[in-house]
C-alpha cells in the first residue's frame, strides 16, 4: 500500500489535534480544537478533571476540519493512530463506560505519592525506571482505593488517554509500553506490568491490559465511530504512544546515542539509549521508546511553554499571539540579553525532589535600556534561560551515564517554529540544532505508527525513515556560542546562589501571590556644551518649541506666516549662521548647501524629504531627517473612521435624516431607515493591511481593540516584524482572499502602481470593503466602480484620487457605497505636535 492518508491524533492538555499525512508526497494537514480540563470539585484546585467527552467531541470536529482541509475523502484514509499527553489515565468498566478520568496535570494524590516515595522510592525507581510522583498512575489509584473505593471495585482497564481514544475509534483495550513506563506500575527491563508492585499497593492487577507494540493494529474502526468523525467503518486504527517519544519517532530520533528535545509546555530533554539505565541519584527518569528494544533516558528543562503563555499573557493580554511576539521582541537583543538573567520555565530536574517551580528575574534598571528595550531584553533572558536550561539538563543526562551524545541535537514543539530559539539553542549547547517540517512532531510519530499499521512501511524506523524531513540545519556561529559559554558559566553561578531564596519564595507563593512593582525609569541624559542655533520654518506645538528652546537658540517663522517657500539665494540668506534647519517645503539644493558652512543638520518634516537633495547634503557632511510618523496617527484614525462609516452606512444615514420636509416621530419612516440603513459590525471579522510601515502598523494598534483578525501584506517588512505587532504575515493573494475589510497602506513604487486592479478584485471576498487612505495610483478607480455596481464589493472609502479634487461627476462618487473625503487624512491640528516631538526627540 502506498498512496492515500495516514493519520494522527493528539489528545493533549489544551485540546485535541489531527495531521493528515498524504502518503506519496508526504504533504501535512493539521486541525486542532481547544479545550480545557475543569478543575476537580473539593480538591482545593490540587485536582483536574479530564474532559473525555470533551476530547471525544473535538476529535469528530478536528478530523472534519483535517479532511476537508486537506480535500481528502473518508476513502483516502488509510490507518489512524492516537498519541496523547502522559501521566493522564482512564479507568473504564466492563461496558467500557468511563469510571475516573484525569489530566496530566491532575496532583489530588501528591499525599499518596509523596509516601510511595519515603518509603519505597528507591525500590519504584529501580524497578520502573521513574521515582514515585504525585502525577504517576501509581499515587491516583492509591488515592482512589482511600477515597473512591466503589470505583477501583467497578474498574475493568487502565487507560492512557490516548489508549483510552483508540478505545472509543475501535473497541481495542491495549496499553503501550512507552505509556506504560510512565505509571510507575511498569517493569522497564521486562516490558511488562509490575504486578507484584501493583498488588502490594492493594492495586487490583486486573485492570492492567495486554501491552501492545506501537504502530500494530488495534482494530477496525468502528461504523458508530466512523459515523461520528466522518471516515470509513473498518479503517485500520493503530497502537499510539506517548506524546514525547512520537515526537522522538516524528525527529526521526530512533537510533542509540540520539538526543531530542521537545519544546512544547515542557521541554523533555531525551536521549534514546540500547538498554533501561536506571539513574541510581533518582535525578532521571528512563523511559520506553516506541521502538523496540530502545529506552529514553529522560532529563526535564523546565515548563518553557506554560511559561511563555504565561509572561505573553502578562505583556499582551488576550494577544493569541502573545509568545511569539516575546519571541520577535527578543531577536531585537543579543546574547547577554542587556545584563537581565531570568530562569522563567527553566530547571535542573530532580524526580525525586520536585517541587513548587519558582522563577527568578535578575537585572539592575540603571543598566536595562528605555521602555522598548527593556521588554526585547526581557524576552531574550527568558529564551537564554530556557537554553541555558536545556544544556544544563543535557549535561545531567551525559553525567549520569546516558554514553555519549550524538553531534546534533533533534528539536521539536513550539519554540522550534521561529528562527530565533533554535539558532540560540545551538550556539548555547555548541551543537548543530536540526529542525524538522513540522513542529508537530507528536502527531507525525502518530502518523508513522498508523503507516506501520496498514502496512505502508515495515516498522517504525522505516516509516520515520520516509516522512521525517529536515526542514533547517541550525550551525553554531563561531563568534556567538564563545560568548554564550560565559554567559552559561555566568547563568550557572547564578543559579547555584539562588537556591536559598527560590526556596523562600516557593513557600511565600503557597501563602499567597506576590505584588508586583514598576521599576522606575531612568532618568533622559542631559544635554551641556554647544547650543545650535535653529530656524523652525513649518508648524509646532509650543511644547515641541520649549524642548528645542532647552537645546539651542530658537527661530520660529512657519511657511504659512512666511507666505513662501524658501529656495536658492532667499534660503541662503535666511539660513546664514544657522545650524539647524527644520522645513517641509523649502527646496534645499546641493547648491545651496555649499554656500551654507554653518548648517550642521536638515529636518525634513516628512515621511519622504523630496524638498532635499540627501546626497548633495551627505557628500558635505550634513545629516538630513525626516518625521516618518508624524501622521501616522492621523491616517490610522481616519482609515479606521472611514471603515467605520462605511460598515454603519454613516454618510447615507446623516443624508436621510437632513431631507427636506420630514415630520417628527414619523415611525414609518423610522422603519425604513432600520431597514435600509442596517450596518455591520467589524468585531470578528478579518482585516487585510497591505503595507505595514508606520501608518499601517498604527491601523493594526488601534483595530486589535475591535476584535478583529489582521492580516498583513508587505514584502519588504520582515516576518518577524509583522508577528510582532500581533498580525499574521500573508502573500497579496492570501489577503485579498480572506479580508472582509482590504486597506492600503503602501508606498507607491514600480511594483505596487495599479497594485489593485480588476484581477485583484476578482480575488477578494463577495460583499467585500476597500478603504484607501495611501495613493490614488494604488487602485484602478474604474475597476474599482465597475466592482460595486456590479455588487461584488460592498463598499469603498477614498481620501485619494487620481485627479485632486475629482469632478463631481466622478463615476465613484456616484455611488451610495462609497464614503469620499478630499485627501485630509493626514491633516490635523495634532501634526505639527507630532512632528515637533519626533524633531526634538532626534
Amino acid at each position: 500500500m502506498g498512496s492515500g492518508f495516514l493519520m494522527g491524533l493528539d489528545a493533549g492538555g489544551g485540546g485535541v489535534r489531527c495531521m493528515l499525512v498524504e502518503v506519496d508526497s508526504g504533504i501535512l494537514t493539521v486541525a486542532s480544537r481547544a479545550l480545557k480540563h475543569p478543575v476537580a470539585p473539593g480538591t482545593e484546585g490540587w485536582g483536574y478533571d479530564l474532559d473525555h467527552q470533551g476530547i471525544w467531541n473535538a476529535t469528530g470536529g478536528v478530523v472534519r476540519d483535517a479532511l476537508s482541509r486537506a480535500g481528502a475523502k473518508a476513502d483516502d484514509v488509510l490507518a489512524i493512530a492516537v498519541t496523547s499527553m502522559r501521566h493522564g489515565m482512564v479507568l473504564v468498566d466492563e461496558k467500557g463506560e468511563v469510571l475516573f478520568a484525569v489530566p496530566n496535570r491532575d496532583a489530588r494524590a501528591a499525599g499518596q505519592g509523596m509516601e510511595i516515595a519515603n518509603e519505597r522510592g528507591r525500590e519504584f525507581n529501580e524497578r520502573t525506571g521513574h521515582w514515585p510522583s504525585p502525577i504517576a498512575v501509581a499515587a491516583r489509584l492509591v488515592w482512589l482505593a482511600e477515597n473512591a473505593p466503589d470505583v477501583v471495585v467497578k474498574a475493568r482497564t487502565l487507560l492512557a488517554i490516548n489508549e483510552w481514544l483508540a478505545f472509543r475509534l475501535c473497541g481495542g483495550r491495549a496499553a503501550e509500553r512507552s505509556q506504560a513506563a510512565e505509571t510507575s506500575l511498569f517493569d522497564i527491563a521486562k516490558g511488562a506490568w509490575a504486578t507484584d508492585l501493583a498488588a502490594s499497593l492493594k492495586i487490583p492487577t486486573t485492570i492492567f491490559p495486554e501491552v501492545k507494540q506501537a504502530g500494530s493494529r488495534l482494530g477496525g474502526l468502528s461504523a458508530e465511530a466512523a459515523a461520528a468523525l466522518g471516515l470509513k467503518d473498518g479503517t485500520h486504527v493503530a497502537v499510539g504512544g506517548g506524546d514525547t517519544q512520537c515526537a522522538l519517532l516524528g525527529m526521526g530520533v530512533t537510533e542509540a546515542g540520539c538526543a531530542g528535545i521537545v519544546a512544547g509546555t515542557t521541554v523533555p530533554v531525551q536521549l534514546v539509549v540500547e538498554r533501561p539505565l536506571v539513574d541510581t541519584e533518582a535525578r532521571l527518569w528512563t523511559g520506553c521508546h516506541v521502538i523496540p528494544k530502545r529506552w529514553v533516558f529522560e532529563s526535564n528543562a523546565g515548563a518553557a511553554g506554560e511559561a511563555l503563555d504565561w509572561l505573553g499573557a502578562v505583556i499582551f493580554p488576550g494577544d493569541r499571539q502573545a509568545a511569539a511576539r516575546l519571541s520577535a521582541e527578543a531577536a531585537l537583543s543579543g546574547p547577554g540579553a542587556g545584563g537581565f538573567l531570568s530562569s522563567l520555565g527553566a530547571q535542573l530536574f530532580h524526580a525525586s525532589q520536585m517541587g513548587l517551580p519558582v522563577a527568578t528575574l535578575s537585572f539592575s534598571h540603571l543598566s536595562a535600556s528605555g521602555a522598548g528595550g527593556n521588554l526585547r531584553h526581557l524576552s531574550r533572558s527568558v529564551l537564554d534561560g530556557l537554553a541555558f536550561s536545556v544544556r544544563a539538563n543535557l549535561e545531567q543526562v551525559h553525567k549520569a551515564g546516558g554514553g555519549s551524545i550524538g553531534e546534533a541535537l533533534a528539536l521539536s514543539g513550539g519554540l522550534s517554529r521561529g528562527t530565533l530559539w533554535p539558532q540560540l539553542l545551538a550556539e548555547v549547547t555548541d551543537r548543530p540544532v536540526e529542525v524538522g517540517m513540522t513542529s508537530d512532531a507528536s502527531l507525525l510519530g502518530a502518523a508513522i505508527c498508523a503507516g506501520a499499521a496498514a502496512g505502508v512501511w515495515p516498522d517504525l524506523a522505516a516509516g520515520a525513515m520516509r516522512l521525517v524531513k529536515l526542514d533547517r540545519r541550525c550551525v553554531p556561529d563561531s563568534s556567538r556560542k564563545t560568548r554564550y559559554q560565559g554567559l552559561y558559566a555566568d547563568w550557572q553561578r547564578w543559579r547555584a546562589a539562588r537556591v536559598e531564596a527560590d526556596s523562600l519564595a516557593a513557600e511565600n507563593a503557597l501563602r499567597s501571590a506576590g505584588e508586583s512593582e514598576t521599576p522606575a525609569k531612568s532618568a533622559a541624559p542631559a544635554v551641556a556644551g554647544f547650543r545650535p542655533k535653529i530656524l523652525v520654518t513649518t508648524p509646532f506645538d509650543e511644547r515641541s518649541l520649549d524642548r528645542l528652546r532647552a537645546l539651542g537658540s530658537v527661530e520660529y517663522c512657519t511657511y504659512i506666516e512666511r507666505q513662501r517657500v524658501l529656495t536658492g539665494g532667499d534660503l541662503v540668506e535666511t539660513l546664514k549662521g544657522v545650524n539647524v534647519l527644520v522645513t517641509e517645503v523649502d527646496i534645499v539644493d546641493a547648491e545651496s548647501i555649499e554656500r551654507l558652512p554653518d548648517l550642521r543638520v536638515v529636518f525634513s518634516c516628512r515621511s519622504n524629504p523630496v524638498n532635499v537633495d540627501v546626497p548633495a547634503c551627505t557628500a558635505f557632511g550634513v545629516p538630513v531627517f525626516n518625521t516618518p510618523g508624524r501622521n501616522a496617527i492621523a491616517v490610522a484614525e481616519m482609515t479606521v473612521a472611514m471603515l467605520l462609516s462605511l460598515c454603519r452606512r454613516i454618510p447615507t444615514a446623516d443624508q436621510f435624516m437632513r431631507q427636506p420636509g420630514a415630520e417628527a416621530g414619523d415611525m414609518a419612516r423610522m422603519g425604513v431607515a432600520h431597514e435600509t440603513y442596517r450596518g455591520s459590525e467589524i468585531h470578528g471579522k478579518t482585516v487585510g493591511i497591505v503595507g505595514f510601515g508606520r501608518i499601517g502598523k498604527t491601523v493594526g494598534a488601534l483595530l486589535s481593540p475591535f476584535g478583529v483578525r489582521i492580516l498583513v501584506h508587505d514584502p519588504i517588512v520582515p516576518q518577524n516584524e509583522v508577528v510582532r505587532h500581533g498580525a499574521e504575515p500573508v502573500s497579496l493573494d492570501e489577503l485579498l482572499a480572506q479580508s472582509d475589510v482590504v486597506t492600503l497602506h503602501a508606498a507607491v513604487t514600480g511594483e505596487t502602481r495599479g497594485l489593485i486592479g480588476a484581477k485583484e478584485i476578482a480575488r477578494m471576498k463577495k460583499g467585500a470593503i476597500i478603504v484607501n487612505s495611501a495613493r490614488a495610483a494604488l487602485v484602478d478607480e474604474n475597476a474599482l466602480a465597475d466592482a460595486l455596481r456590479e455588487g461584488r464589493l460592498g463598499g469603498a472609502a477614498l481620501d485619494v484620487w487620481k485627479q485632486e479634487p475629482p469632478a463631481s461627476d466622478h463615476p465613484l462618487l456616484g455611488l451610495p457605497d462609497v464614503v469620499a473625503t478630499p485627501h485630509i487624512a493626514g491633516n490635523t491640528h495634532e501634526v505639527a505636535a507630532h512632528q515637533g516631538e519626533s524633531v526634538a526627540d532626534a
